[in-house]
């Protein structure tokens, strides 16, 4: 079994700053920039990561997926993994690490694949626990900078959206500008 993944550090940066953000809403002003903060958050959080519209990560962020059993090809349901630390607990409840080199991820048209090799041999698992394997991966473009500008843009243009029309209701699709722009980079697992 394979449980949903959870992101255990955030990315270090917004993919925009609040100053990229009020130049697109056209705000020359300082008092509503916690507002404006707010909106911004909201439209990564909206777009970002693993449950975010975009189904990846922007900036560079950290998740888990716990597993209850070992197997030699896991996919993970996300691109852009930059990195892959596979651990588990014995059967006496230690923590091990499985070696790097016994470790190869592969982009798959699905998501990642985290392959074991064939020299790993599957050690003996805690018993009483339903999900001794944790495999956690760092994902996302990189830093803001790396972020594509499509994707810097429709998080602008929705926080300006969400600040000129404050009365949106919840549900509502994105405006069609914004879905445009991210259209190229939405990830869906198939």
């Amino acid at each position: 079994m394979m449980f949903r993944p959870i992101r255990t550090v955030a990315p270090a940066e917004s993919p925009v700053t609040l100053d990229e953000v009020k130049e697109q809403a056209m705000v020359d002003f300082d008092a509503d920039d916690e507002l404006l903060t707010g909106m911004r958050d909201a439209a990564v959080v909206h777009l970002d990561g693993f449950r975010g519209v975009l189904g990846r990560a922007m900036v560079a962020q950290t998740w888990q997926l716990h597993r209850a059993n070992w197997a030699r090809d896991i996919r993970l349901p996300v691109p852009d993994i930059a990195s892959v630390v596979l651990t588990y607990l014995d059967e006496d409840g230690m923590e091990q690490s499985v070696a790097a080199e016994n470790i190869s991820v592969l982009p798959i048209f699905t998501g990642t694949l985290v392959s074991l090799t064939d020299a790993f041999t599957f050690p003996a698992l805690q018993e009483d626990n339903p999900a001794p394997i944790a495999v956690q991966f760092t994902c996302g473009f990189g830093a803001a900078v790396d972020v594509p500008a499509n994707l810097k843009l429709a998080v602008k243009a929705l926080a300006a959206t969400w600040y000129e029309n404050r009365t949106a209701q919840p549900g509502e699709a994105l405006p069609m500008g914004v879905s445009a722009l991210i259209q190229p980079y939405r990830w869906m697992a198939v």
